[in-house]
């Protein structure tokens, strides 16, 4: 009887000569894998008519035990005919095919025959349109055996095939059976036929985790010793099909594959019914896709005692595992690598590509929608391919799509799509509830009940993921069936009607998906009506609330305009008071705008409305009303292109603002003229053209260079036009702006004349600072001039020889006035100092001209005069005898504004240097000098040190003629290095007489330098340094401001110091300490600062008598220096492990401290002991010692558990938590003390609620 799978005569007489090729070799391949032989032993000719020495297959080697009626033991060489005309009954058709048309000898005898039978191997001769009756076959092996004879075979091994033997060979391997009789494609499929479906055709992406699973079927398909089912399950789109056709295409598994796209085809099939006789032989992989957990069982339980024969790869959505024999494999999502290149693989670049990975969730299916769309129909990225309905294969997953159940699964889940997540578990139970509420409105049979089964089910099979908060996946999938329910139940929606109908939890989610309401015609007029004054945003407070500024946001997306419109009727008449409260809402506005403003025909009232909020600025972070506002008028080209919009249409804005009479908005357009400036470096966040699904805005790029030039003129003039009228301290911020970008638009060819005839005009205006403008053309020269083209070079060496001068009151201003890095460095970038022959120069004429001098001393007295004091001492080793002393003594007496004595001081170094006496007298003189004694200190400290020096700034102090902060500068440099020990602490001591914390912040700094620097040659004295720790004013809080914060290290450095060379002294310290230990604004504040490492060195050296001074203060009961106390103890420190100073304690005292009073003090060391449990040779973990003494009372374990959960950590809660646990149970295995191991499991239970907990709320935060 025929069956699908039979092969008839005339379906091999229809094989071409390639075709005939092709199965036998898949014919072999087959039988190999059936018997174990490997494929590589195979060898096929691709071309039979090609001179192969009369073999055109052959089997190297079987040396298996299996019977094999194709491949004979040992070695098999095959000969194929596929030709009618060859009858292989007559002499002369063998003759010829074997010598051709030589004589029958060995030697003519093919090449490959011969080593064939010379190695004992079976020729056989194969016949694919003949099918010899009894009679031609006898007389075709007699032939053969006659020219083997001949040629010396007396026995050889050898087969002649026709039809009915390859039809009998094929019968065994039904999918071999369909591919030649043409009927794959009515119930089943061959892998060919599979493979050239539409689906199976995209391109095929896979990361590590798909090739491993790939390979882990491989070896479980190339078994033979049992039945096999493999059980391919995961999530709709997720590639499942895919990845099982990828992995039998493997050679030795392609011929045995039968594929079926649904259960229901296959369980009362025509296969079925043959596999299930007990004379079939058929060897097969059979593929079953949408196979539902009744009809698995069902089949498998038909075939699994079918032997080795029959493989069974199931495929489904859901996990539906059973005890017993089936191998389930997860199909794993794709990375998000994968994906991107899926969607490339359709031309999509991938930066556009990169932005809809996250659509896809991991799924390859929605990944090819996605870039067939994007190439083919960008208007609506979600519309299914026209071969298969992508979404509705989420929704029906193989049921009957007008079923009950489908249809109530599609309504759920549109229904559940509203928003963005949603509580399922409790305590969120009431979220679902209220979904459900609105369900059962429209469809009374979908009860609470009903809604829980639909909702497990769709758990089940991934389509909704979370285990107490519950999300649809994938989230293109979640936008389709959002989309769906607008279309469907959107006409007629009132949006208070339907909040009053969900609990306030969801409100946020519900909003959030309002972003992709622009592919909707219903969910878009919505989003007009909500922005129109209807619903909540009829009053526009509610814009002032965190739901209704993010619910804002999103309709922002969705209707940029409308959205503009609305902000234009509420922020836009809102007064600048107004404005400056709007706290609450402003970022979610201000984000809003960024994304408006991309539009080209939104930005000019984006902008506006950006300015009045910058206008009002409260924010201080760079993306503030301010930062957008100046950010939209970047030319950046391209991808970083701040909008759509061109240059000319957004510089009226910026004129507008720069014409404005609120100071604001000028300074807010001066900063975006800065920025539209700009040449290189540009940056932008990636995100604000990102707007629900729709198309991105093309990004401006200037379509010539021209065009971005004019731009740069633009902006140019239109800051240059305004410079006259703007006030001083704005016009000098457009100069500056102005200056800034010279270099890098001066780089530009076609502007670079644009700028040198600007900087040009600015040197005629009196209010511009020509050493500024001087510095600028300097940079430009020192690191572009090498570059620039020879006649603009020229130009800016022209301007800058001109500002130079060449006469003596120029070249000061230059070299004396302006100390620029440029100077110090070549071209190249080597250190070179080119000013200091200019400067000797300079000096050199001042000496001999000194009216020259004498006209430049008004500023040189003064900070202009930046290279100053190099000028000073050029001068000071040229006028030998020091005439010009009184001269500049003079200048200095009479300068008022911004006096310096930087000039002087190099003046006095030569003669501190050369007469050090006279460097004294002249000291000593100008401190009886009213006007100059002030400057004595800073004088002194540029020139020269010594002792009577340090004693002459001390008197002045002491008169009250210099401040204490005079002293700071010592601090630098090394001057007080060679004092003498005696004069030092003279001044040490006056400013420990000091009445403010300044004082002794800065005798902190010199104590330091001077005693414990390497080169110090005095020992740290000893009162003098418990005096200064000790100070009264390190236990104050500081008069103003906050203490410096090297105060904390000098405190402590000396500290050390002290305790290492006077111990027996340390104590008064740790009195004087503990009394304030902790105290906020003092020296001891916190518990973990540098200062408390010096009570660590004194607890080393006497730890019992520390302990005895700490358990004074240490408590119970607790107040704030208790606290800190027992927190040093135990080494507090939030973010990680560390031991505190109680392991400093010898743990005998600790115990009988405990003793004397067990009922108060055993809890409370538990609560400070370090947050630790270690097994370490030598060392005592304290935490378990105290568990393992006190562990029997509830308060000590309680304490210890408080103790161990003070902490901080970085990441995941819960996964902080569960590393917590695993590490407890892991020391409880080691554990004998039941006390210890008590706590252990009470704490372990506490952390199981811990990380359910976090586990709830890391999924509401979509953590």
């Amino acid at each position: 009887m025929d069956t699908i799978f039979t092969v008839k005569n005339d379906d091999l007489a229809r094989l071409g000569p390639q075709e005939a090729v092709d199965i036998f070799r898949e014919l072999l391949w087959a039988e190999a894998r059936r018997i174990g032989i490997a494929v590589d032993k195979i060898r096929v000719s691709s071309w039979i008519n090609v001179p192969d020495g009369g073999i055109d297959a052959s089997v190297e080697e079987n040396n298996t035990s299996a019977q094999s009626d194709i491949i004979k033991p040992g070695r098999t060489g095959y000969q194929i005919k596929t030709g009618e005309s060859f009858k292989p009954w007559e002499r002369a058709q063998i003759k010829k095919e074997l010598f051709g048309n030589k004589d029958p000898i060995r030697d003519n005898l093919g090449s490959s025959i011969r080593d064939c039978l010379d190695n004992d191997g079976t020729y056989i001769l194969i016949c694919f349109k003949q099918d010899p009756t009894e009679e031609q076959h006898s007389k075709a092996v007699d032939f053969l055996k006659g020219y083997f004879a001949e040629c010396g075979y007396q026995n050889p091994k050898m087969e002649v095939w026709g039809q009915n033997n390859l039809i009998g060979f094929l019968s065994v391997f039904p999918s071999l059976s369909l591919k030649i009789n043409g009927r794959g494609g009515l119930r089943f499929q061959t892998y060919q036929s599979w493979s050239q479906d539409a689906e199976m055709r995209r391109e095929f992406k896979t990361g590590q985790a798909q090739r491993d699973l790939m390979l882990s079927m491989q070896n479980e398909l190339r078994k033979s010793i049992e039945a096999i089912h493999i059980r391919v399950w995961g999530e709709p789109g997720i590639g499942k099909t895919r990845l099982v056709l990828e992995t039998l295409r493997a050679e030795d598994l392609q011929p045995f594959v039968v594929y079926c796209n649904t259960a229901s085809k296959f369980r009362d099939s025509d296969l079925m019914n043959e596999i299930l006789r007990d004379d079939n032989r058929f060897n097969l992989i059979i593929v079953i896709d949408e196979c539902d957990p009744d009809s698995r069982s069902y089949i498998w339980d038909k075939l699994k005692y079918r032997g080795s024969r029959i493989k069974l790869i199931s495929i489904y959505n859901e996990y539906d595992a059973t005890s017993g024999d089936i191998k389930y494999l997860e199909t794993p999502l794709l990375e998000d690598e994968q994906i991107s290149n899926i969607i490339q693989g359709y031309g999509i670049p991938k930066d556009q590509a990169n932005r809809w990975v996250e659509f896809c969730s991991g799924s390859p299916m929605v990944a090819h929608v996605f870039g067939q769309n994007l190439k083919n129909n960008p208007e609506d990225l979600l519309k299914s391919p026209d071969t298969v309905n992508v979404w509705d294969r989420y929704v029906v997953r193989g049921d009957d799509p007008n079923s009950q159940q489908v249809q109530q699964r599609r309504l759920v889940l549109q229904h559940l799509s509203l928003f963005k997540r949603f509580g399922f578990g409790e305590p969120f139970v009431n979220e679902a509830r209220a979904i459900a509420k609105i369900i059962e409105k429209v469809d009374p049979l979908l009860t609470w009940p009903r809604f829980q089964e639909v909702i497990q089910n769709l758990k089940v099979c991934k389509i909704l993921q979370g285990e107490n908060t519950l999300y649809i996946t994938p989230k293109a999938l979640h936008i389709k069936l959002w989309l769906d329910w607008w279309n469907t139940y959107g006409e007629g929606f009132h949006f208070e009607e339907f909040s009053e109908d969900i609990p306030y939890s969801l409100h946020e989610w519900f909003c959030e998906m309002f972003k992709y309401a622009s592919e909707s015609k219903v969910a878009s007029r919505i989003v007009r009506e909500l922005l129109g004054g209807k619903g909540p945003f009829k009053n526009s407070e509610y814009l002032k609330t965190k739901l209704g500024a993010q619910f804002f946001l999103g309709l922002a997306e969705a209707d940029p305009k409308s959205a503009l419109e609305y902000l234009k009727n509420t922020v836009g008449t809102w007064s600048k008071e107004e404005l400056l409260k709007f706290t609450t809402g402003r970022r979610e506005v201000i984000w809003a705008l960024e994304k408006i403003g991309m539009w080209e025909d939104l930005f000019a009232d984006a902008t506006r409305l950006l300015l009045a909020l910058g206008e009002a600025e409260n924010e201080s972070w760079s993306s503030n009303a301010s930062g957008v506002f100046t950010m939209f008028f970047s030319l950046a080209p391209g991808k970083v292109a701040p909008t759509e919009t061109p240059p000319h249409e957004r510089f009226p804005i910026l004129e507008e603002a720069l014409k404005s009479p609120s100071k604001e908005r000028r300074r807010l357009a001066l900063n975006a003229c800065d920025e539209a400036l700009r040449t290189r470096d540009f940056l932008r966040t990636i995100g604000s053209e990102y707007q629900g699904l729709r198309k991105e805005p093309q990004l401006w790029m200037p379509k010539t260079y021209g065009e971005l030039f004019d731009a740069y003129r633009q902006v140019w003039k239109l800051l240059c036009e305004q410079l006259d009228d703007l006030l001083e301290d704005e016009r000098q911020q457009a100069i500056d702006i102005l200056l800034r970008n010279s270099r890098g638009l001066g780089e530009i060819q076609n502007l670079s004349d644009m700028v040198i005839d600007t900087i040009g005009e600015l040197l005629e205006k009196s209010y511009v600072d020509k050493k500024k403008v001087l510095a600028e053309i300097i940079q430009i020269l020192h690191y572009d001039g090498k570059h620039l083209p020879p006649q603009i070079r020229q130009r800016w060496e022209q301007l800058k020889d001109n500002l130079t001068g060449h006469d003596f009151s120029s070249l000061m201003k230059r070299y004396v006035g302006m100390d620029l890095l440029e100077d110090k460095f070549d071209e190249e970038g080597n250190q070179v100092d080119q000013t200091q022959a200019r400067i000797e120069e300079l000096a050199q004429q001042a000496v001999g001209n000194s009216d020259l001098l004498q006209s430049e001393l008004d500023w040189l007295v003064t900070t202009e005069a930046q290279n100053g004091y190099r000028f000073g001492y050029a001068l000071g080793r040229i006028d030998k005898d020091f005439s010009l002393l009184s001269t500049l003594l003079e200048a200095q007496r009479n300068a008022s504004e911004n006096a310096s004595v930087y000039f002087l001081g190099g003046y006095f170094r030569v003669l501190f240097e050369k007469e050090r006496e006279e460097w004294e007298k002249q000291l000593d003189t100008l401190t009886e000098d009213k006007k100059l004694n002030v400057w004595v200190p800073e004088l002194t400290w540029r020139s020269g040190m010594s002792d009577r020096a340090v004693l002459r700034v001390l008197d002045l102090a002491k008169k009250g003629i210099v401040g204490v902060e005079n002293f700071r500068m010592f601090c630098v440099g090394g001057a007080i290095r060679d004092l003498s020990e005696v004069v030092f602490k003279e001044w040490i001591e006056f400013l420990l007489g000091g009445l403010d914390t300044f004082s002794i912040s800065i005798a902190l700094d010199l104590y330091h330098f001077y005693y414990l620097n390497g080169e110090s040659k005095y020992a740290l004295p000893e009162e003098l340094t418990l005096r200064l720790l000790t100070h009264p004013l390190l236990f104050q809080k500081p008069q103003t401001g906050r203490r410096d914060q090297m105060d904390y290290y000098y405190w402590a450095q000396i500290g050390k110091s002290f305790v290492q060379i006077y111990p027996e002294r340390s104590l008064e310290l740790t009195d004087k300490m503990l009394e304030h230990f902790g105290e906020n604004d003092t020296i001891f504040e916190g518990f973990d600062g540098q200062t408390q490492t010096v009570l660590n060195e004194i607890t080393k050296v006497y730890p019992q008598a520390v302990w005895e001074k700490i358990t004074k203060y240490l408590g119970p009961p607790i107040d704030s220096r208790a606290f800190h106390i027992k927190e040093w103890l135990r080494g507090g420190n939030f973010f990680e492990e560390k031991e505190g100073a109680i392991v400093l304690i010898p743990q005998e005292v600790i115990w009988k401290w405990v003793d004397e009073n067990v009922e108060n003090r055993a809890w409370y060391l538990a609560s400070f002991v370090p947050k630790k449990l270690f097994r370490e040779e030598g060392k005592t973990c304290l935490a378990v010692e105290v568990l393992v003494r006190y562990g029997q009372r509830e308060d000590v374990r309680r304490n210890l558990t408080a103790n161990f959960s003070t902490e901080g950590w970085w990441g995941s809660e819960s996964l902080h938590y569960q590393t917590k646990k695993q590490h407890l149970l892991d020391f409880k295995k080691n554990e004998d003390n039941e006390n210890v191991k008590r706590w252990i499991d009470e704490y372990v239970s506490l952390l199981d609620r811990y990380i359910e907990q976090a586990k709830i709320e890391e999924e509401r935060d979509n953590f």
